[in-house]
């Protein structure tokens, strides 16, 4: 009997231990049985980006994505980094493809899905199961915060704003609706202008606060606001070592706008890198304490007996934030992806591309509008008119000889791209042709040809039969340019002598010049200390405004030049932020 129970139990044993290898067979296992997702390990990929090779690792176990990292890039700082940074930790966070690309980075966040693929296809992946969007289970939530100071939008002037309402004691939230800082301002060269800095003087530079000044005013054909521009001019030195203290980096030496434009201002953050200007003083707000909410953009703003009081916003989770606050400063940017508000204040700009944040769309603006603020219309933006095939138009490039679309000259070419933009205003036109012979032809001309946006011609006349120009117009304007030309004397439009010479050579080339905006210039009105002022000339109680967004005193038709607007935008930045701590904490 002992024994059949013995060997009962050892046949027991034998099956159970059949029965769990029978299960760990069944189960996933360190094998790589084929229920496994991915064959565990790191796997690298890359891809084409915007600017060159993106290189990213992808670790899995079988189960499981585990690290997304990218090892090399030469995106561009700052514009790249909500893709850089946050479409990895999207695709570890939510164990999928299926993530959506960031507004402003597409190209980037492309790649890096892109990339990112190629490295899980030789995991082993199912990529079209990857790839299929999961519904988020997440419910929006209702929230309300409370603070001294808000500020909307994190730009130059935003940020600006921020850190001097912190250091003026203020509890403060910074609102953005992209998903990184920066504005237009991190898409620049990040030239300022600026007189009697540190740098300038270094650089053995003879300037005064009041020349640069009265340079401004000139430019603004005496319709600027001079209170405005004497406070931006007798501030720009000391704005510029305001943004060496809190870490802002620059390159030695000042640049000169253009050759007719003197003395030198352009100071040139290190790398000529907009994000080496942003980022250091994202980082300043922070270490003050600042509150910064990503992807929160403001809806619309309280109000209580015709006083602001406060932002209605929502983010990106689709939370519904009201912000109770003494104070509103609107920093929001201009309105140049808005083409409603590009057809009531800037109808002049005719057909145009930018290449400006995505974020400007006039929002602040709008909320201002909608509290009876006046708005301050010059019909203006920071224009350039050139040619995106080849360059030509920015600087003093190009020298040949400039016509009307119905072929007629109307400047001195060597002037400055601005005051060219302000001349066709007054012409009521928004394009112009570039005419040059085959001297002057290179690949990207050829380029363009390809492109349509140039035209060859073995004649004159056939040329200005492919532009639309009328042809004896053309014919005759070219023949006078020529003249004026062999005698070395422009007695028109007084070019200077060097840069005359005949156009006759072999084939002709009509290359047109369309316009490229990066800012506008029409606003917010507001006074000295920031206070946005509505149609009856008095101060709306509790909302502030700086930067693009109210910029309309400052600029009039034409804009001064690279690095006027980040000057401007940075002083009434710090001016508002410091004004509105004063008044939220009743000092």
């Amino acid at each position: 009997m002992l024994k059949k129970k013995r060997l009962l139990s050892l046949l027991l044993s034998v099956v159970m231990i059949l029965l769990i290898a029978g299960c760990s067979n069944a189960s996933t296992s360190k094998s790589g049985n084929a229920e496994a997702k991915f064959k565990a390990g790191s796997y690298t990929s890359e891809t084409k980006g915007h600017n060159g090779i993106i290189k990213l690792s992808v670790t899995v176990d079988e189960n499981s994505i585990k690290e997304v990292k990218i090892l090399e890039h030469s995106e561009t700082k700052g514009v790249s980094d909500p893709a850089i940074y946050n479409i990895p930790l999207k695709i570890v966070d939510r164990q999928t493809l299926a993530v959506d690309t960031y507004a402003g980075c597409t190209v980037s966040s492309n790649a890096i899905l892109t990339a990112a693929e190629e490295a899980l296809k030789q995991a082993g992946a199912d990529i079209a199961a990857l790839k299929i969007k999961k519904e988020e289970n997440t419910e929006s939530q209702k929230v309300t915060k409370k603070t001294d100071v808000v500020v909307v939008g994190a730009g130059i002037a935003g940020l600006s704003a921020a850190i001097e309402a912190a250091n003026g004691g203020a509890k403060v939230i910074l609102l953005e609706k992209m998903p990184a800082t920066g504005g237009s301002t991190i898409r620049s060269g990040a030239k300022i202008l600026a007189a009697e800095s540190s740098i300038q003087k270094a650089a053995g530079v003879q300037d005064t606060a009041e020349d640069f000044a009265k340079f401004l005013i000139d430019i603004g054909e005496g319709k600027v606001n001079e209170d405005f521009v004497n406070l931006i001019a007798e501030n720009s030195g000391p704005n510029i070592e305001w943004l060496i203290k809190n870490g802002v980096r620059f390159e030695p030496g000042v640049e000169p706008l253009h050759s007719y434009r003197s003395p030198s201002r352009g100071h040139m953050v290190a790398e000529h890198s907009g994000a080496n200007l942003i980022k250091p003083l994202e980082a300043k707000a922070k270490e003050l304490g600042v509150e910064l909410l990503l992807e929160t953009p403001a809806m619309s703003l309280i109000s209580q007996d015709g006083k602001v009081t406060g932002v209605n916003a929502k983010n990106f989770a689709g939370d519904e934030i009201t912000i109770n606050s003494k104070a509103v400063i609107l920093a929001t940017g201009g309105f140049d992806r808005n083409p409603e508000l590009i057809a009531k204040y800037y109808p002049s700009a005719g057909s145009f591309s930018t290449g400006v944040g995505q974020g400007n769309t006039g929002d602040g603006l709008i909320m201002a509008e909608s509290m009876g603020a006046e708005i301050i219309n010059n019909d203006a933006g920071i224009l350039l008119v050139m040619n995106s095939d080849t360059g030509l138009g920015y600087g003093e490039a190009a020298d040949g000889l400039f016509v009307t679309p119905q072929g007629k000259r109307f400047m001195d070419e060597k002037d400055f791209h601005f005051t060219r933009t302000r001349i066709l205003y007054d012409l009521g036109i928004n394009h112009f042709y570039y005419i040059i012979d085959e001297t002057d032809y290179n690949e990207a001309v050829g380029g363009a040809v390809e492109a349509g946006t140039a035209f060859e011609a073995d004649t004159v006349e056939e040329l200005a039969k492919k532009i639309g120009a009328d042809v004896s117009t053309l014919k005759a304007t070219l023949s006078r340019y020529n003249e004026l030309a062999k005698k070395g004397k422009d007695e028109d439009f007084n070019k200077p002598a060097e840069f005359l010479t005949p156009i006759e050579k072999g084939k002709f080339y009509a290359i047109k010049m369309m316009g490229v905006l990066s800012g506008t210039m029409s606003g917010v009105k507001i006074d000295i200390n920031g206070h946005v002022i509505n149609t009856k000339n008095e101060v709306i109680p509790g909302l502030f405004a700086a930067g693009e967004v109210a910029n309309g005193q400052i600029f009039y038709r034409e804009y001064p030049g690279s690095g006027a607007s980040i000057i401007a935008n940075l002083t009434f930045g710090r001016q508002a932020g410091a004004s509105a701590s004063k008044e939220a904490l009743n000092k």
